[in-house]
């Protein structure tokens, strides 16, 4: 059954690859109560629209500090730059590196587990970019709708 119209999806209608890869990744986790789910845990401390800009903005340059980040990534409050920060770290995504001068100096850069994180993240990047006259359209038609 194909799908009728371009937002609209149908699980019958994905490719057999993808089904095959979607049923792994469940398969392998269903035995597990969804608290416990690594794609679970994972996603939600990388994922989130902080932790990505984070990401991103570090992939852009070879090390940034604390304020740098904080100019580049507008609307992050100081509280949830330092929450993220320390998650990202805490999972291995970035290096916090701490210079002992007056007054101390903090560089973070992307591990290489952050790097191959990033690759990924600029595949869906560059998809989002893509896309977007597609998601703001559907938007339009939505609003006119739903009015």
């Amino acid at each position: 059954m194909k799908p009728t119209n371009q937002g609209e999806t149908n699980v019958e209608y994905q490719p057999f690859e993808i089904k095959e890869k979607l049923k792994k990744i469940f398969e392998y986790h269903s035995d597990q109560p969804i608290e416990t789910c690594p794609i679970r845990d994972v996603l939600s401390s990388s994922s989130d629209k902080w932790s990505i800009l984070i990401i991103l903005f570090l992939g852009g340059y070879d090390v940034l500090r604390f304020g740098e980040l904080k100019k580049r990534i507008h609307g992050i409050s100081a509280k949830v730059l330092t929450e993220r920060l320390r998650t990202l770290e805490r999972d291995g995504y970035i290096i916090r590196e701490v210079f002992p001068e007056v007054p101390v100096r903090v560089e973070y850069k992307l591990s290489n587990f952050g790097i191959r994180y990033l690759d990924k993240l600029i595949l869906i990047s560059e998809w989002i970019k893509d896309e977007m006259n597609l998601v703001i359209q559907s938007r339009l038609e939505y609003e006119k709708k739903t009015k």
